[in-house]
């Protein structure tokens, strides 16, 4: 197995894409003199979710509702949990919500609050995600544990046949798991660029944040309202699944569908690609264009920008997607999006099932594009 810090690397020899997609985004920010940062709906956005993630768990800490009609609010707090993090901490400590640092170290705290750390995701996602996209054995979205594949194996045991059904009980545990194991995981293990240990208030940080997070969610509603021990804990647990699982099928659609590639390093540990073409085979978006999906998963619908323009607020990405996918095309370099959610949903499922067969996803090609349906451009 390659590590992301002393093997694998990209091939250099030949940069144009890169350098004619920066020319043209150059361009496009210097004609309309936008900043590359949040504008005001963005903002309004977070004003949005951060106001509404904090009123749903003011009314289930407050015992204002009876238990039962508390589960549906506890549904709805973890679907705009997930949105918030979408929307706010995930341009924040990508450091695009903002010019001004400190501004981005305050929202990057939403993931805290949300009981996830800001700090192992900078590491986790920012770095190792964002560079090694789709390598298995150093991309650790690959890695989900005993009982999925997100990648072709050979002869995987029988019981993965059916991981595109009983995946999406997994999915809504996504959250609970990185609360309470895997930023502990992450924390422990080794920083991948330079190999240390994390500095010891970095722990602290990580553990005051989940301290933070068990009293606003569930010290706060056992003090305050009137429920029971046991309907707490549940309506937590209700609240971190909904989540998880709203979280687990936006960032699955990006990267385990039909026509993304999941290349493998050499024995030198070089990938074949530069980094930008890498991105481009690897990352898939869906529903380009469409309004909801573009407002509720904070502009991951445009994963594929996303991916090559990470430093840029999301809030631009519908407009610089006809660019990115016309740089694309000019260099023969697929742009990959499907047409609707439901259809890179579906997508989805059968690359699960496929890998749970054993079977690898044929290489990226024309003919598989076909199936993809591009949009036209806006």
């Amino acid at each position: 197995m390659t590590t992301a810090r002393t093997k694998v690397r990209f091939d250099t020899t030949d940069q144009s894409l890169q350098h004619d997609l920066k020319a043209r985004v150059d361009a496009y920010f210097d004609y309309t003199g936008l900043p590359r940062t949040a504008d005001a709906g963005q903002w309004a956005k977070a004003v949005f979710f951060i106001g509404g993630t904090v009123a749903l768990l003011a009314v289930l800490a407050s015992g204002a509702l009876p238990a039962v009609v508390a589960i549906p609010v506890a549904v709805l707090l973890g679907v705009f949990m997930a949105a918030m993090g979408f929307n706010v901490g995930h341009d924040a400590i990508h450091g695009a919500f903002s010019q001004r640092p400190w501004v981005n170290a305050v929202l990057s705290r939403t993931f805290d609050l949300c009981g996830a750390s800001s700090f192992t995701w900078s590491t986790a996602h920012n770095f190792v995600h964002h560079t090694y996209t789709n390598v298995p054995g150093t991309d650790h979205d690959l890695d989900p544990g005993p009982f999925m594949l997100f990648s072709a194996r050979a002869n995987p045991p029988a019981i993965y046949r059916l991981q595109h059904i009983y995946a999406f009980a997994l999915y809504a545990l996504t959250h609970i798991v990185w609360v309470f194991k895997k930023d502990f995981q992450q924390i422990a293990a080794p920083d991948p660029r330079s190999g240390k240990r994390a500095p010891l208030g970095k722990i602290v940080d990580v553990v005051l944040g989940k301290i933070v997070h068990l009293g606003l969610f569930i010290g706060v509603p056992l003090a305050f309202s009137g429920y029971a021990p046991w309907q707490v804990v549940l309506g937590y647990a209700i609240a971190l699944g909904a989540a998880g699982l709203t979280l687990a099928i936006v960032f699955q659609l990006a990267h385990v569908v039909e026509g993304t590639a999941f290349p493998v390093a050499d024995d030198s540990g070089r990938i074949a690609d530069p980094w930008a073409v890498h991105q481009l085979r690897t990352t898939a978006n869906f529903a380009r264009g469409h309004w909801f999906w573009t407002f509720f998963t904070g502009g991951l619908n445009h994963q594929v920008e996303h991916h090559l323009m990470y430093k840029i607020a999301h809030c631009h990405y519908p407009a610089l997607a006809p660019i990115v996918r016309d740089v694309a095309q000019k260099h023969g370099v697929p742009y990959l999006e499907y047409p609707s959610f439901l259809a890179a949903l579906a997508a989805h499922v059968r690359t699960m099932k496929r890998f749970g067969h054993g079977e690898a996803l044929p290489t990226t090609s024309p003919s598989l594009l076909l199936t993809i349906e591009p949009l036209p451009a806006e």
